[in-house]
């Protein structure tokens, strides 16, 4: 039975993927953010905004959009973004039905890169930091023991002030850029490709796509939503996503099933079916396409990450 029997798909993913500018209160004594999220669910908004984010998941699960970059998230999942870099949090399915002690608990961290002043950020002891936040404008996935070093940083960062708390910020960034535990999320062409105020008819594919991924979806159907030619459609799309259609349908399905997977509740034969696919062989095929594993490897590596954690 595929978990999307008690929900629709649309209460699943989110509805309008147009990204909503969110401005982040600092707070009067403080010259950035940190606070402490306990939700049912995280939001279905795909936003961006000026300040850099660093986000610690402590509790929960679901699927990560950052920038062209789409991923589940489990327990301990932790990224770093530029300004301005649209994403999103999505929790998994079993959230949205008020399941009793299920719920999404993360530290959010924002600040402007130019909080502590450009003179500060130029001392040359700051070179690695520096080379640091010019990477987020691709989003940073933060990976091993250096993120149970952040997290431990972030959770005393909630409970402290004053200029502690500002060291506490610089130390994170610090051990995040001496360190090798990182990988970029986003591809280097996304900033410079998307059009952050020219989002409508993308918006109305990516819904259309998170919608109806676990059914047949052709060109024409997907065209036909945003109202462009079939002609059209796979070339207007790659330029919007600087990947085909195609390859966005294949990563939001077998997203999907690295979830199924990791949950361990279905045979192989009926997440193939839940994911939208018909063909056992098709879909391991374009589980190692994605993933460039299979899908049994794909669990005990996950297993083996989870041991070593």
């Amino acid at each position: 039975m595929s978990t999307f029997d008690s929900i629709t798909i649309t209460d699943y993913f989110l509805q309008d993927m147009k990204p909503i500018l969110r401005k982040v209160d600092t707070g009067y004594n403080y010259s950035f953010s940190i606070r402490e999220d306990i939700f049912p669910y995280l939001y279905n908004h795909w936003h961006y905004h000026p300040e850099l984010e660093l986000t610690f998941i402590r509790k929960g699960n679901g699927m990560r959009l950052v920038g062209d970059s789409m991923e589940p998230f489990n327990d301990g999942d932790m990224i770093l973004l530029g300004a301005n870099l649209p994403h999103m949090w999505r929790s998994d399915a079993a959230y949205f039905r008020n399941t009793p002690g299920l719920q999404v608990e993360a530290i959010a961290i924002h600040f402007r890169k130019e909080f502590w002043g450009t003179e500060f950020l130029n001392l040359p002891e700051l070179r690695l930091v520096r080379e640091l936040l010019s990477k987020t404008s691709r989003g940073i996935k933060i990976t091993g023991r250096l993120r149970q070093k952040v997290a431990a940083k972030m959770e005393l960062a909630l409970q402290t002030g004053g200029a502690e708390r500002i060291a506490l910020l610089l130390s994170m960034l610090n051990i995040i850029a001496s360190s090798k535990e990182h990988a970029l999320l986003s591809s280097a062409g996304f900033g410079k490709s998307y059009d952050l105020g020219n989002t409508e008819k993308i918006n109305l594919i990516y819904t259309y796509t998170f919608n109806n991924f676990h059914k047949h979806i052709s060109i024409q159907e997907a065209a036909a939503v945003a109202s462009i030619s079939p002609h059209s459609f796979c070339r207007y799309f790659k330029s919007r996503t600087l990947k085909t259609y195609w390859q966005f349908l294949q990563e939001i399905r077998i997203g999907y099933a690295c979830r199924l997977l990791i949950e361990n509740k279905q045979p192989v034969s009926q997440i193939c079916i839940s994911c939208g696919y018909n063909n056992l062989s098709n879909f391991n095929r374009q589980f190692k396409a994605v993933t460039s594993t299979t899908p049994l490897q794909y669990v005990k590596e996950y297993l083996r990450l989870q041991t070593h954690n």
